[in-house]
């Protein structure tokens, strides 16, 4: 396998939890995932010392690893820098992002901040799913590939959110190889008829081939984080982180 992958979670499967909670679950769940990306309502940027001690702590308790930040809006210049600042302060490789595809000033900005910080910035793309307005978000393969080919710098790359493409009738499968060697994360999320925001592997999505198209097209340095993302009621969330780990873990297992 040419390409290392690394299951993780996106902290947003604990819902409205408290950081502290949403980590104190993570720790008690049986499952073995150690990476982390940080959800920016989570825990937003902050300088305060007690803050991020506490923070460390309750990672540590979790045996987890920052490895990313986000999803962050963005409507304006101006308002990256805090974000990316604070990514580079939790020791995360890349900060996810969102904004208005055609602001080549906010891309230029986040390119700049993304060299001096030392933090990789990665597109997120979104659906309908959240937002009303599609001109606001990162909705179609061209909206990314444009920007990323019209920008081809090392710090920019892209954050594969597979539900979010199902959603907007996109395939994800064929995202990956338009996109490969600038995929910095991957949002592993899925859909169904029961669940418009499902489990990966409990709705339509192919786990195994999105795993092998990975493998043969992404070019991340180091271990790809493949994050495990859903919004199902707070109740059902460690059971489904459960369930989640597995599938992905088979995906990647199918691969050897």
């Amino acid at each position: 396998m040419s390409q290392p992958f690394e299951p993780g979670v996106q902290s947003v499967v604990f819902g409205d939890d408290p950081v502290e909670i949403a980590l104190e679950r993570l720790a008690a769940s049986p499952t073995e995932l150690a990476t982390l990306e940080l959800w920016a309502d989570h825990f937003p940027p902050t300088d305060d010392a007690d803050d991020l001690a506490a923070l460390q702590r309750h990672l540590e308790d979790a045996g987890l690893d920052v490895r990313g930040y986000g999803v962050v809006d963005l409507a304006d210049t101006g308002e990256a820098r805090e974000y990316v600042a604070f990514a580079a302060r939790l020791g995360a490789d890349y900060v996810t992002v969102n904004y208005p595809p055609d602001r080549d000033d906010i891309t230029e900005e986040l390119i700049e901040l993304g060299a001096e910080f030392e933090v990789d910035v990665a597109i997120h793309n979104y659906s309908s799913i959240h937002h009303d307005d599609l001109s606001r978000v990162f909705s179609s393969i061209d909206d990314v590939r444009a920007v990323l080919e019209t920008y081809d710098d090392s710090r920019l790359g892209v954050c594969v959110d597979t539900g979010h493409f199902l959603a907007a009738a996109v395939d994800p499968a064929a995202v990956i190889p338009a996109v490969g060697d600038r995929i910095v994360a991957v949002h592993l999320k899925d859909t169904s008829d029961a669940e418009l925001e499902a489990l990966p592997g409990a709705g339509v999505l192919e786990l195994e081939r999105i795993v092998g198209l990975l493998a043969d097209h992404a070019d991340y340095a180091g271990p790809l984080p493949l994050l495990i993302e859903y919004e199902l009621p707070a109740e059902r969330a460690v059971e489904a982180l459960a369930d989640a780990e597995r599938n992905v873990r088979e995906a990647i297992n199918a691969l050897e």
